[in-house]
C-alpha cells in the first residue's frame, strides 16, 4: 500500500499544494480520496482536522489510516492531479492552541511537576488534564505567568526526526514508545516532546496564553485554556461584558465586582423578605379558607384550584392549614406538570400518602409523603379537580 507524504510534518505553513490521486474508494459522504502527498492535518492526538478544498471540493473529513491519509469529499476530483487550498484560518488557530499546549505543559511541570496526562484542542476552547486534583490557585498563576514569558522571549520552535532509540535516550517531557523515526516538537530551551500535531515556529506566534476554567475531579486538574487569536476574542468579549455591566451600575470597570456583590446581597436579603411575607400571606389566607370550609366528619377540608404560577404558595398553604385543629388541605396547581399537595393536621386520623397514592392511581401521575403531607403530580389539567373532589370522598 503506497504512503502519502504529510507535507506538514516537515513544514507546518504550506497553505496551497500539488498533489496526485493515487486511488480513490466509496464513503457514506461520497468518496475518500487518497493522495500521493498531503498538506492536511488528519484528526489524531487531541488536534482536530484541517479544513479546506481538493481540487475545489471541499474536503468534509481527513482521516488516518496508519500509512495513508484519507480525504473525504462529496465526490471523486475529475482529474488525477489535484491542487489542495487549506483553510489557513483555522489551521493557523489550531497551531496556535497545540504549540500554547506544548508550552503550558511545560510549565506546569516546571512550576510545580503536575505532569500532562491528555490533551484536547476543541472548537472553542482547550484543555489539558494534570496528574493531580491538588493544583492550587498559586500554582496556576505560577505556571500561566513562566508560559506567557516563553511567548513573550520568541522562543524558536523547532521541528526535527530522530531515530526511535535515540528518542528514548532523550529528555523528553513525556516519554515515548513508537518505533521507527520519531518527529519531535522542541521549544528552544524549555521543552522537548514527541509530537505529530502541527505548530507555529516562534513562540511569539503563539500569542496570550489565558486560562480561563479550572476544574477539578477523580485525581486530575483539568485545565481550559485559549491561546493566541481565540484568546484575543475572548478577551473583547470580557471587555463588553465589563463595559455594558459598568454602563448599567455607572461606575468604573474595577468597581464592578463590589457593586455587583453588594446587588446580590440585597437581592438575596430581598428573596428572604419576600419569602417571609409570602409565608406570612400564606398563614393568613390559609386561616380564612380553614374558617370557612366545610366540615367532614369533625375535619375543616380545604379543598382548592391554584394557578400554575402559585405552586410555592399552594406548597405553603398545605402546610399552614395543617397547622389549625382538626383540620386538611387537598389543592392542586394546573400547570405542565400539574401539583396536588395533601396535609392534615399532626395526629389526623387519615393517612395522606394513601390518599394520594389512590387518585394518582386513578387519575395518573406520581408522587408520595409521609402520613400527615404528601405531594405529587403529572395528572391532566383539566382533571385537577375532578381529582380533588375524588380525594375527599376518599376521606369517609
Amino acid at each position: 500500500m503506497p504512503r502519502t507524504e504529510r507535507l506538514y510534518y516537515t513544514d507546518c505553513y504550506v497553505r496551497e499544494f500539488q498533489a496526485r490521486v493515487v486511488r480513490t474508494s466509496p464513503d457514506a459522504k461520497g468518496a475518500r480520496v487518497f493522495l500521493d502527498r498531503t498538506a492536511f492535518y488528519p484528526e489524531t492526538g487531541g488536534q482536530p482536522a484541517d479544513h479546506g478544498t481538493l481540487a475545489g471540493i471541499p474536503v468534509l473529513e481527513v482521516v488516518d489510516e496508519g500509512e495513508e491519509v484519507a480525504h473525504v469529499l462529496a465526490h471523486r476530483p475529475a482529474s488525477e492531479e489535484v491542487q489542495g487550498v487549506i483553510d489557513w484560518t483555522r489551521r493557523f488557530g489550531h497551531m496556535q492552541q497545540h504549540t500554547g499546549q506544548h508550552v503550558l505543559s511545560a510549565a506546569f511541570e516546571r512550576t510545580g511537576g503536575y505532569k500532562t496526562v491528555s490533551f484536547h484542542l476543541g472548537a472553542d476552547a482547550s484543555t489539558i488534564d494534570l496528574d493531580s486534583d491538588r493544583v492550587g490557585e498559586t500554582q496556576i498563576e505560577k505556571a500561566a505567568e513562566l508560559a506567557n514569558q516563553i511567548v513573550f522571549e520568541n522562543r524558536p520552535v523547532q521541528i526535527s526526526f530522530r531515530a526511535s532509540a535515540e528518542a528514548q535516550e532523550m529528555e523528553l517531557r513525556k516519554p515515548t514508545f513508537r518505533e521507527g523515526d520519531i518527529r519531535l516538537v522542541e521549544v528552544q530551551g524549555f521543552d522537548l516532546s514527541a509530537c505529530g500535531g502541527t505548530h507555529v515556529s516562534q513562540t511569539g506566534a503563539i500569542g496570550l496564553i489565558s486560562i480561563r476554567k479550572v476544574d477539578r475531579a477523580k485525581g486530575l486538574t483539568r485545565v481550559g485554556f485559549l491561546c493566541g487569536g481565540r484568546a484575543l476574542r475572548r478577551a473583547r468579549q470580557d471587555f463588553e461584558i465589563l463595559s455594558e455591566a459598568a454602563r448599567l451600575f455607572s461606575t468604573g470597570l474595577d468597581n464592578v465586582p463590589e457593586l455587583v456583590a453588594k446587588q446580590a446581597q440585597e437581592l438575596r436579603e430581598a428573596a428572604r423578605l419576600r419569602d417571609k411575607l409570602a409565608a406570612d400571606l400564606a398563614e393568613l389566607e390559609a386561616v380564612q379558607l380553614w374558617q370557612r370550609a366545610p366540615e367532614r366528619g369533625g375535619v375543616r377540608v380545604v379543598r382548592r384550584v391554584f394557578e400554575a404560577e402559585e405552586g410555592k404558595k399552594a406548597k405553603m398553604m398545605a402546610h399552614a392549614v395543617a397547622k389549625r385543629a382538626s383540620a386538611i388541605a387537598l389543592l392542586g396547581v394546573k400547570g405542565l406538570p400539574t401539583a396536588l399537595f395533601f396535609s392534615q393536621s399532626a395526629g389526623g386520623r387519615l393517612d395522606m400518602a394513601e390518599v394520594l397514592k389512590q387518585t394518582l392511581a386513578k387519575f395518573g401521575g406520581k408522587g408520595g409523603g409521609t402520613r400527615d403531607f404528601a405531594q405529587g403530580g403529572g395528572l391532566p389539567e383539566e382533571r385537577l379537580e375532578e381529582a380533588l373532589a375524588f380525594a375527599e370522598a376518599l376521606l369517609g
